[in-house]
């Protein structure tokens, strides 16, 4: 009897799984077989035809079978398990050398830095987009690619920034401000967008607002507070240290050219005329870089101690590169440490000329290069021009007295 019954309504049922997006033959035949036991094990327990097939379709649900006929095509097109397969394995790879080349760096051990782009390179040309690619094909029904682009570019910006900071390459910063800018005002959004979508909600644009409102809050949050209270004071701390030893330094100086003007010695009181003249070209130089960053701040004619901005990331950009003596001092720094090289023989006396010379060596450029320089709080770059106006001071010193006495 009930068999019969099943197998009278056969056509209806598979009717029914054609109407809800079946399309693959194997397929329907063995959900068709499926469902019939289903509603046989309901009608056994006493139910009529059609209350327990109604129950069958309601557990199976609206979409829950056009995702099953996507996955099993899936899995039967060798074509895309091998992309898959070949997807996950390069993923891998390229996280295990991105691995080797961080502990490589991490031991100072040969290999370190092209291990690090290789691996980086490989998880964001290769494997990332292959990544969102399977997913967003595995999806039964397909949603806005939006998700996944802005999940991809801030991935690749964060991993590109965090390989470029670990090479010193210029631009890191630059990356990885953009990185979190995808994250914070593109992803997250979209992910609550996604959730609300997942959770059948429809109205989505009000957290959407919100999620990028509060995005844009953060990151100018990020830009314009870059360093902590403690940090502020130390550099703050240190440039008036720096400041203070300059100017003793210089009057010791001004001492020595004065009693070397009283002298019978002409032609080294030329060479010290000449050493002087190129450090407090620098000095002024130095001078006017420092004035530009708190001008900028439209707070001239105060020490800084008294401005109040001293986390502002423009000012050095504005007073040193684009509107400043940056490129200038660099080429005059090198003119006078090639100067003092030629005139200072004595290899002990060079070296402490050389320490007090750093900012014109290529570790100083690392550290103050123009990226760094551009993106930079103001107090760190005032710090920098006070301790390279000390070297240049000392350096003067160390190198008139010298002349002095041979």
């Amino acid at each position: 009897m009930i068999a019969a019954t099943i197998d009278d309504n056969l056509e209806r049922i598979r009717g029914d799984l054609v109407g809800r997006g079946l399309t693959y033959g194997r397929l329907i035949e063995d959900l068709l077989d499926h469902v019939c036991c289903l509603v046989e094990e309901y009608m056994n327990q006493g139910e009529d035809f059609e209350t327990s097939y109604s129950r069958v379709l309601d557990s199976i649900g609206e979409k829950r079978l056009s995702e099953i006929q996507h996955q099993t095509l899936l899995n039967l097109d060798k074509k895309f398990q091998r992309m898959k397969k070949f997807t996950y394995v390069f993923g891998l790879s390229s996280a295990l050398v991105a691995i080797l080349g961080a502990l490589f760096k991490k031991m100072h051990w040969p290999g370190a830095g092209i291990l690090m782009t290789v691996g980086i390179a490989m998880v964001v040309l290769v494997f990332l987009p292959l990544y969102f690619i399977t997913s967003y094909r595995e999806q039964a029904e397909k949603k806005n690619p939006a998700y996944a682009i802005v999940g991809y570019v801030t991935l690749a910006f964060l991993l590109l920034g965090a390989l470029f900071k670990n090479m010193h390459w210029p631009g890191a910063g630059i990356a990885i401000e953009v990185g979190l800018g995808f994250l914070i005002i593109g992803f997250i959004p979209l992910y609550v967008v996604n959730a609300f979508q997942r959770g059948g909600k429809e109205k989505v644009t009000l957290p959407y607002i919100v999620m990028v409102l509060v995005g844009i809050s953060t990151v100018i949050l990020f830009t314009n507070v870059r360093m902590a209270r403690f940090a502020l004071d130390v550099y703050l701390d240190e440039s008036l240290a720096n400041e203070e030893r300059v100017e003793r330094v210089s009057e010791r100086t001004a001492d020595l050219l004065v009693l070397m003007r009283d002298s019978t010695q002409p032609d080294k009181l030329q060479l010290m005329e000449k050493i002087h003249d190129q450090a407090r070209e620098l000095q002024v130089m130095i001078r006017a870089m420092q004035d530009g960053m708190i001008t900028f701040m439209e707070e001239p004619g105060r020490s800084i101690g008294e401005v109040i901005g001293l986390d502002n990331r423009a000012a050095g950009r504005e007073a040193i590169l684009e509107h400043g003596d940056g490129r200038a001092f660099d080429l005059a720094a090198r003119k006078y440490r090639e100067l003092l090289e030629e005139l200072v023989k004595d290899p002990v006396i060079w070296s402490q000329i050389e320490d007090h010379l750093e900012f014109t060596g290529r570790v100083w450029l690392i550290e103050f290069e123009s990226d760094d320089v551009a993106n930079g709080p103001l107090i760190k770059n005032y710090y920098k021009l006070s301790d390279a106006s000390k070297g240049i001071a000392l350096s003067e010193y160390v190198a008139i007295t010298t002349l002095m006495h041979p």
